[in-house]
Parts: structure tokens; C-alpha cells; sequence
């Protein structure tokens, strides 16, 4: 098929959106912005870096695409309007494997309300999805930058799943083919996590309601982003072990298989995009937020601590080599 005729069947199955007014088709779309504010945040996936198309299959990888947009949109108290996605296809591609990847996007988005409104085809040398997500904050945004001394360190979803769902994947554990996920057993779990992340949505907005006072979208691992946070606020955080206890008990059963510590998950394993939050003292939680740690004021050189002590960033950070990271980010 040429150009048109796959952006036609793309338009098929593609989300329109509640405040589309303009949609795909004309050079740009139109959206409804009533409360006077848009936010915007953009990410790519790279074939044979950010996935593997022999780990997950082509709906799994387009689900992550838009999980891991519509997170950063979440995690600043918003709701996602709209999505643009731009594909570099290599020559000769299985154009059909490209129509399941956007059926895959299309089915994490259109639960949320907005829609696809357009993007960009493009051949390359390398299979390539960037995508834009915009949307709004009914609450107020809530920065990364607003953590107190005082305020009640926490997280909603889960730590650690993405991280060994890779192990479990990369050491040959499970099987690696993506339609083998009833062979997984207890294990499905964490793969599943790493092929698709499920983000808690719902808790971003609900958060920015119940006045947090800083949050972010834990994506490079939990050291790593409450680094950034604390650097931001000017503060320290300080995670307690006790209270992650239940997180790494979580992680028992691909500990066991992997003879592996949990706990390196748990710090310095990304890709689960839950929501690391902070709230002053007196606030009621929201469902779904735990308790981590607390915020205390600046001590000098040490932006994270657990149990007092120092603890550097050992998450992913794109530009340091591969061998030093926490985690190889998702395929290679």
C-alpha cells in the first residue's frame, strides 16, 4: 500500500478525541484548550533500544508508546487531549506489523478521552515512533520543583516490575516470545510490566486534588527521579527501608528465578511510570499513594538518602555508557 492508503486504515481505528475540533487530515489539528493552558511533553522509541520486536509484539509496543506519554501528562496533575505520532519506517517493513502497532496505541489512549490527531510517516533505517502528547491540569500543575521539608515522600503504582521483567527476559528465565505469556506462570506479571507498562492515570489528577506538593512520572528509576526532584525542591529525600519492605516482597518470586537482589530493583530500575509525590504533613493521601520516605531539609552533597545515609543515582540515564546503567533500557 502507499503512503495514503496506510494513513487511511491508521485513521480507522485511531481515537478522535472529546475536544478535537480539528482532526487529522488537514495540516494541523485544532484542539479545545477552554481552561487557557496546554501541556506538552514528547518521547521516541527506537527499534532494538527502547524495545525488541522478538520481545514484544507489535500492539505491546504501541501500548508502551502511549503509556509512556500519557504518564508524563499524569504525572504533572493532568488529563491527556491529544496525541501526534510521527513513524520512520524502514524500507520493505511489514506495513501490517505498523497498523497492529497503532491499534495498540489507539487502544491505551481512547479509555483516557483524547484522541490521535495526526502526526508523520517518514522511511528511515531505522523503525522509529515519536510521539507528542498534550493536555491539561484541572487542579493546577504540580512541578517536580514544590517539595517541602516536612512533606511525606510516595509513590503510586508499582517498583521494580519493569526491571525484572528485562531480567527475567534477558537471562532466559521465561520464554522471550511475546504469545508464550500463559507459559509464564507467577512471572507474567513482571514481564508484562516491562512489555506494557500500566501507569496509575488516574492518580496524577487525583494527587494535583489532594495538594501534592511535587510529582513525577519515575521512568529512569527510583534514585535517579528523586534525585531530580529533590535537586529541584532544594531538599533532601530521604526513603525509608521499612516502608519499601512491601515493594521488595513483591518482587520474591523473579528474585528467585533471576538470583537476583530485589532491592537493585526497587532503587534503580525504571519503566514502571508510577507517580513519586510528595505531600505535606497534614494532607489525607489519595487511594493508591504509599508512604517511601519523607522530604527533610537540604544537607549539603546529599540530595538522596535511605535511612539517612547517602545514595547516589543509579537509574538510566541515556548518556552514560551502557555498562555503568542500572538497567539496559528496554532491548539492548
Amino acid at each position: 500500500m502507499n503512503e495514503d492508503e496506510l494513513i487511511a486504515q491508521m485513521r480507522q481505528v485511531l481515537p478522535v478525541g472529546e475536544r478535537t475540533e480539528v482532526w487529522s487530515g488537514d495540516d494541523c489539528a485544532q484542539i479545545a484548550t477552554p481552561e487557557g493552558h496546554t501541556i506538552i511533553t514528547t518521547d521516541v522509541l527506537v527499534d532494538g533500544y527502547h524495545f525488541r520486536r522478538d520481545w514484544s509484539d507489535a500492539t505491546q509496543v504501541g501500548a508502551r508508546a502511549a503509556a509512556q506519554n500519557l504518564a508524563d501528562i499524569a504525572s504533572q496533575g493532568g488529563l491527556p487531549t491529544a496525541l501526534v505520532v510521527s513513524i520512520t519506517i524502514p524500507k520493505g517493513f511489514d506495513l501490517q506489523w505498523i497498523l497492529q502497532m497503532v491499534r495498540g496505541f489507539a487502544g491505551e489512549v481512547a479509555p483516557t478521552g483524547a484522541g490521535v490527531v495526526g502526526g508523520d510517516l517518514s522511511g528511515g533505517q531505522q523503525l522509529t515512533i515519536a510521539v507528542t502528547a498534550l493536555g491539561y491540569c484541572p487542579y493546577g500543575g504540580v512541578l517536580r520543583s514544590g517539595a517541602r521539608p516536612g512533606d511525606t515522600v510516595t509513590v503510586a503504582g508499582t517498583l521494580g516490575y519493569s526491571a525484572a521483567g528485562y531480567a527475567l527476559l534477558a537471562g532466559g528465565h521465561v520464554p522471550t516470545d511475546p504469545h508464550a505469556a500463559s507459559a509464564l506462570g507467577e512471572l507474567e506479571p513482571f514481564v508484562e510490566v516491562f512489555r506494557t507498562p500500566h501507569p496509575p492515570y488516574e492518580a496524577g489528577p487525583q494527587a494535583a486534588k489532594a495538594k501534592a506538593s511535587a510529582m513525577m512520572d519515575l521512568s529512569d528509576g527510583l534514585t535517579t527521579d528523586a534525585t531530580r526532584m529533590a535537586k529541584a525542591s532544594g531538599v533532601t529525600i530521604d526513603l525509608d527501608h521499612t516502608l519499601l519492605n512491601s515493594f521488595a516482597s513483591a518482587l520474591n518470586a523473579p528474585a528467585m528465578a533471576c538470583k537476583a537482589d530485589a532491592w537493585k530493583w526497587i532503587l534503580d530500575g525504571g519503566e514502571d511510570h508510577s507517580m513519586l509525590a510528595t505531600f505535606p504533613p497534614q494532607a489525607t493521601l489519595p487511594p493508591g499513594f504509599v508512604p517511601i520516605g519523607r522530604v527533610t531539609s537540604k544537607v549539603p552533597s546529599q540530595p538522596l538518602r535511605l535511612d539517612g545515609v547517602a545514595v547516589g543515582a543509579g537509574g538510566w540515564d541515556h548518556l552514560r555508557p551502557s555498562d555503568q546503567n542500572g538497567q539496559d533500557h528496554n532491548g539492548q
